[in-house]
């Protein structure tokens, strides 16, 4: 893409449709989003230390927004938010959760330092206002 930055997205999520889902929204923003997707948290972990396989940062780079899904199996997204906002390096960086309607997480996973939170399945609207309002996309 020609002078456009291409942003990456950290999305952990191990639900094939509510991947799908989030990858066709951010396809229809056309905004040059490259999404680098993760199955479990201590996956994402991993490829935010840079530990291999995720080790060469020409490849992975490291991530203007992480996308969770709150329900993981193994390490739960909330454990995997925790994680986050605990590290200098990734204080700061903007996190939104994909999650189902009604998820009891939700006030917890604000008090972790979540962003924002989009409604199962994505759709490109929704994906739309919280990149504004997080300054990702101007659209």
């Amino acid at each position: 893409m020609t002078g456009v930055q291409q942003k990456t997205v950290l999305v952990v999520e191990d639900e094939r449709s509510d991947l799908f889902s989030l990858e066709r929204a951010f396809r229809q923003l056309k905004a040059g989003f490259v999404l680098q997707v993760v199955e479990t948290g201590e996956e994402a972990i991993r490829y935010l230390e840079g530990k291999e396989p995720y080790s060469d940062r020409t490849q992975y780079p490291l991530p203007a927004l992480i996308s969770l899904d709150l329900r993981l199996p193994g390490m739960s997204g909330l454990d995997l938010l925790k994680w986050i906002r605990q590290q200098p390096l990734f204080k700061e960086l903007p996190v939104i959760a994909l999650t189902a309607q009604g998820n009891r997480n939700l006030p917890r996973a604000y008090e972790l330092g979540l962003d924002f939170y989009l409604l199962k399945p994505a759709e490109v609207n929704s994906l739309a206002e919280v990149l504004q309002a997080l300054n990702l996309y101007d659209g």
